[in-house]
């Protein structure tokens, strides 16, 4: 999984490729954990290249998200049909935001 950095405004907009799973998830992991430490806290998700997401990966997206609940916003977009049947099996569809 590659994570580009598409704009460092509000929203800071990053762009995932690849496959989120559990060899990626950590990459994830640390990425936002930099960006909450220079407090950024307003973050959109491009998915529009990444084709998967395990289980490992929700985790992180749930940290991600109980972050931004708590001291900023996260938004998912372009979130490919696949990847989406996956937050709606896990219930994700119901906690995240999506555009």
């Amino acid at each position: 999984m590659e994570i580009k950095v598409i704009d460092e405004g509000k929203p800071y907009v990053i762009a995932l490729e690849g496959r989120l799973d559990t060899n990626t998830s950590p990459e994830l992991d640390e990425f936002a954990k930099g960006l909450y430490e220079k407090n950024v806290n307003d973050i959109a998700v491009d998915m529009e290249k990444c084709a998967f997401v395990s289980s490992a990966g929700l985790r992180v997206i749930v940290a991600m998200q109980k972050h931004a609940a708590a001291d900023g916003n996260l938004v998912f977009r372009n979130v490919q049909s696949e990847v989406m049947e996956v937050f709606e099996m896990t219930g994700f569809d119901n906690i995240l935001t999506f555009e």
